[in-house]
């Protein structure tokens, strides 16, 4: 008899509320099926189903090449009510073209990324250095988000001149490349790392496919400690 197939992987919770589930996705993983992201496959949402007995939606998106915080609603009846409870918090450490010494604010009206045409709204966003690469012309950054346009992060550090490193549309082909082939950067260099919901902010660590480039890249710095006392130097936007 041929063996049993393995069981699917479990999908780390980094948070449980009432109606509420907050997941650390890996690099790789569609959220979601749909018809723009072509074959059907295997997605957090089938995997963390799977794992935790729940009928979950997914009350954001995260790109395929991005980590960290995603939030699911237990059930469908609870989505709505529970998707408005997301934020003010989203934070994402991303890996940057260039070095960023100083926050920069970014107002910059985004139209739909897929709809050509579409009107442009409303795009905020604050661009908070971390460290800059004493070996490459490279920084972390922390990218605060305050709307949530369709690839904003990615948009707008591109129009900040410091394109997050990885993105095959916003970023430079050559650059992406070569950073893939001497530092093992081979995705999108982006992770949701924190994400605010109710009054608790849920932190996703740092994604594994990151320590050995960062240990290179950023010697002696602990990113995360960084981060924060980044954030704490320089506070981001209020919320209009």
């Amino acid at each position: 008899m041929p063996p049993d197939p393995p069981p699917p992987p479990r999908i780390a919770t980094l948070w449980r509320g009432v109606d509420v589930v907050v997941v650390d996705k890996a690099p790789g993983l569609l959220v979601h099926n749909s018809a723009w992201a072509g074959p059907r496959e295997e997605t957090l949402t089938d995997l963390a189903r799977a794992s935790s007995g729940l009928p979950l939606v997914p009350l954001h998106r995260l790109d395929r090449g991005t980590s960290g915080c995603v939030a699911f609603a237990t059930s469908a009846d609870v989505a709505g009510a529970a998707g408005a409870r997301l934020g003010p918090t989203k934070d994402y450490l991303a890996i940057v073209r260039g070095h960023l010494r100083a926050p920069v604010d970014v107002d910059h009206p985004l139209d739909d990324d897929d709809v050509k045409g579409s009107p442009r709204k409303e795009a905020r966003s604050r661009l908070v250095p971390v460290a800059c690469s004493p070996v490459e012309r490279l920084s972390i950054i922390v990218v605060t988000l305050w709307t949530g346009r369709r690839h904003q992060a990615r948009r707008h550090c591109k129009h900040a001149s410091h394109p997050i490193i990885g993105d095959a549309t916003h970023g430079k082909g050559p650059l992406n490349r070569d950073l893939a082939a001497r530092h093992g950067l081979t995705r999108l260099c982006l992770h949701a790392w924190r994400l605010g919901i109710d009054e608790v902010v849920v932190e996703s660590p740092l994604p594994t496919d990151w320590v050995v480039p960062l240990s290179r890249l950023w010697p002696d710095v602990d990113v995360i400690d960084a981060a924060r006392t980044a954030l704490a130097a320089e506070p981001a936007l209020s919320p209009r």
